[in-house]
């Protein structure tokens, strides 16, 4: 990841009325959807038609139809969107994330970026596409840690067609969420990276030891399995992490070194907006974003304040242990 310095900065251009860029973005917005839209029922209309009529030059029309509309109008609608709202209110932008984290560093010392997502592997599995947006370095309440917007996908191809007889190519999201990076958090003796091992589950379900383990993968930094370091403190660790939102799913967390880094699948968005925001409210957007700064500092109190991270899960652990031995 190239970290550019620019990425809430207006350059040199005409400032516009709340009204005037209210218009605006919503013009945009509005292309964006009638295109997403438009494209996604060509599409699907060109695949029933395949199973139906099996007329190639129908469905090659309503296909790549539904293809041009994102392309042509979606995508271009949805650049000009971001563009427009980073020109006009990246000053505000720069100014609420500084105020909340500090000033980022000039160069990053806790990089989110593809070399080090394929390092950590917080996925189980291999992704071959990757974006990385917003990502800050700062600190808060002495804590140095970084964030960023993160999503993986990987390439899949599988058999299509009538007769199974063709192949198609696909791209699966694998993770789209925040991934965090905490440094000197917790004891540095600690050594365990949780994986999801994308079991079918309620949230519920990990407050139970054997349930946790089908759900959750557990491997030191040499892959030994180290199951017997989830202390019931890291597993309400992880509980809590997955109910501060209702869209919360951890995906990958490791402890070494006396730093964290973490994983968690969830819609909210760091140092942006979601996309589903009516953009013509731009006292909405402002709202947005600096609410979006306090979910990060409320995320980061939920693990600082974790007894996961110290000597006391080792404690809580063998006092499980202890327990389950004398009830034997």
């Amino acid at each position: 990841m190239r970290k550019k310095r620019n990425d809430f900065d207006a350059v040199g251009a005409e400032r516009m009325t709340d009204t005037e860029l209210s218009k605006k973005l919503g013009s945009y917005q509005r292309m964006e959807s009638i295109g997403i839209l438009l494209g996604i029922i060509l599409v699907i209309t060109g695949c029933i038609m395949m199973f139906v009529y099996r007329n190639i030059i129908v469905i090659c029309i309503l296909v790549f139809s539904g293809v041009a509309l994102f392309l042509l109008v979606a995508k271009p609608a949805q650049t000009n969107k971001k563009a427009l709202m980073q020109q006009q209110l990246g000053g505000f932008f720069r100014t609420e994330l500084t105020k909340a984290f500090g000033p980022e560093p000039e160069l990053a010392t806790l990089p989110i970026d593809w070399a080090y997502l394929e390092a950590a592997k917080l996925s189980t599995v291999s992704f071959t596409e990757c974006t990385v947006t917003n990502f800050h370095e700062g600190e808060h309440k002495g804590l140095r840690f970084s964030a960023a917007n993160v999503e993986l996908r990987r390439t899949v191809e599988e058999k299509s067609g009538p007769d199974n007889d063709n192949w198609m190519t696909r791209t699966e999201t694998l993770f789209r969420g925040i991934v965090v990076r905490c440094k000197d958090i917790c004891d540095p003796t600690l050594d365990i990276a949780l994986n999801d091992t994308f079991q079918e589950r309620k949230k519920d379900d990990i407050t139970d030891p054997a349930a946790f383990r089908k759900h959750f993968a557990a491997h030191t930094a040499d892959g030994r399995e180290a199951d017997d370091q989830v202390t019931p403190q890291l597993r309400d660790l992880v509980q809590k992490l997955e109910a501060s939102s209702g869209s919360a799913k951890l995906c990958g967390l490791i402890l070494r070194d006396g730093d964290l880094t973490l994983a968690l699948n969830t819609r909210y968005v760091f140092a942006g907006v979601p996309e589903e925001l009516d953009l013509r409210d731009i006292d909405g957007i402002r709202k947005w974003f600096i609410a979006s700064l306090t979910g990060m500092g409320n995320l980061l109190d939920l693990i600082t304040e974790s007894p996961a991270l110290t000597g006391a899960a080792e404690e809580g652990e063998n006092n499980e242990r202890n327990k389950q031995k004398y009830d034997g």
